[in-house]
């Protein structure tokens, strides 16, 4: 682990900090990776906690849809750390685990992903890759989830993004209990196993 990674996990907190840290535990339990470092600033914390608690209760993308274009996301950008945290989600959700391990191999237009689902990972990946959605598949979105669902997996792929750039840079580590799913040994539950 980096050193912020580190500070987070096990440095030395300032007063105002454990109390922040005391509060995140009792709001979400478990801590680590992501909640675990920006304890260390509570306005970014925050701020991510919105994001996820508007994607959890407040958008308008099925649940399934939603986890297939943030499980693109983490392919896309090797992020084990989403991948960990959301892999479970998308099962749960309904997506079936063919589905899955396309998504992991980076399969996206595998027929184990339904119409719907390949559409939400491509306005992601688009989004993603920073061009321009092609009009088609900007009309089957709309279609299908309306504007506000083109927009919710547009900028689902820039979070997920920047989640990934933010674990990157300061090297926090996957949870204790998560593999990465790209490596050598992913784990149960991970790729079709």
């Amino acid at each position: 682990a980096g050193l912020v990674a580190d500070l987070g996990e096990h440095g030395v907190r300032t007063p105002a900090q454990e109390a922040f840290l005391a509060e995140l535990r009792e709001r979400r339990g478990r801590l680590d990776g992501l909640y675990g470092t920006l304890v260390l600033h509570r306005g970014l914390a925050e701020m991510m906690l919105e994001i996820g608690r508007f994607y959890r209760t407040a958008a308008t993308v099925p649940d399934r849809y939603r986890e297939a274009a943030t499980l693109a996301v983490a392919t896309e950008t090797r992020c084990a750390y989403v991948w960990s945290k959301h892999e479970p989600t998308a099962r749960s959700a309904g997506l079936p685990q063919p589905a899955i391990e396309a998504l992991r191999a980076g399969r996206y237009d595998d027929p184990a992903l339904s119409a719907e689902d390949r559409d939400a990972v491509a306005v992601a990946l688009e989004a993603l890759a920073l061009r321009s959605i092609p009009a088609d598949l900007q009309e089957r979105a709309i279609a299908t989830w309306g504007v506000e669902g083109l927009l919710e997996l547009s900028v689902l792929a820039g979070v997920y993004r920047m989640i990934a750039g933010y674990l990157a840079s300061i090297d926090v580590p996957l949870p204790d209990d998560a593999r990465d799913p790209w490596g050598p040994d992913p784990g149960p539950g991970v790729g079709g196993a």
